[in-house]
């Protein structure tokens, strides 16, 4: 079978070909400035047979139909969009109403209960950054969702008179270092800082619920610009969706519509 998954994110798709249940030739594009140019992207990046496209989108319907009509048109087939359920292969979500969780959220749970054997947080981190834990049983604990670094400088931009628009971080500086003496600086160590201290909480937080701290696995597009900031020792899983994703579509009861 020739599957192909595709990731449509708050700012960027992701792409991949499922092979024997591996990811292959990953790809990506940023949609939010121009979906045109992401479209164009992806499709030079399909190939040429395709008999399965699964899809997670959380950037809202009008990129979905666009999807289908490049699906329809070139395959003659069409896409299945996961969504949220509340079991699927081995984890139940927490929430009271399903629909609610974002199903990249879900679907990076999914992908983390099959590579951790036993208890495991998830953070994935872009345009928001959220945290999720699930037991070794494969029961969603829930999660929390916070601005992402970008979202936080914009939005104090936006709110104040005098900030305006700031430089995105880099990597964490030494000791005092971190106190910054630009407002640029002191922006996007205050947005890392605030980020990182509460997913560290979090996960102490769910290590003393469990008796033992579970892995952390940080998935998104600022995943690797924020494990340098915690504390806490993470595994960087950048394409845990589309990991999720293959790991769906290799199974015999997909949660798809």
């Amino acid at each position: 079978m020739t599957g192909f998954v595709v990731d449509i994110g708050n700012a960027r798709i992701k792409w991949a070909e499922v092979v024997g249940g591996e990811l292959r030739a990953r790809g990506d594009a940023l949609h939010v400035e121009s979906p045109a140019r992401a479209f164009d992207a992806l499709d030079s990046a399909l190939p040429e047979r395709l008999e399965r496209l699964l899809v997670a989108n959380v950037a809202g319907p009008q990129l979905g139909v666009r999807l289908a009509a490049l699906a329809r048109q070139r395959f003659g087939l069409a896409p299945e969009f996961v969504k949220t359920t509340p079991e699927l292969l081995g984890v139940r979500c927490g929430y009271e109403d399903p629909s609610r969780l974002g199903v990249d959220r879900w679907i990076s749970l999914v992908a983390a209960h099959r590579l951790v054997a036993g208890a495991v947080c998830v953070v994935s981190a872009g345009t928001a950054v959220t945290f999720d834990a699930v037991d070794a049983g494969g029961q969603h604990l829930g999660g929390l969702i916070l601005a992402g670094p970008r979202l936080a400088a914009d939005a104090l931009a936006e709110a104040t008179h005098d900030i305006g628009r700031t430089a995105p971080p880099g990597p964490p500086p030494d000791e005092l270092g971190v106190l910054g003496r630009s407002t640029d600086a002191a922006v996007g160590h205050g947005a890392m800082l605030a980020i990182a201290a509460a997913l560290d909480r979090a996960h102490r937080t769910v290590a003393r619920a469990l008796g033992a701290p579970p892995p952390l696995l940080i998935a998104g597009g600022d995943g690797a610009a924020i494990v340098p900031w915690l504390e806490t020792k993470a595994e960087l899983r950048a394409d845990l969706v589309l990991e999720g994703l293959a790991v769906i579509m290799s199974s015999a009861t997909p949660g798809t519509r």
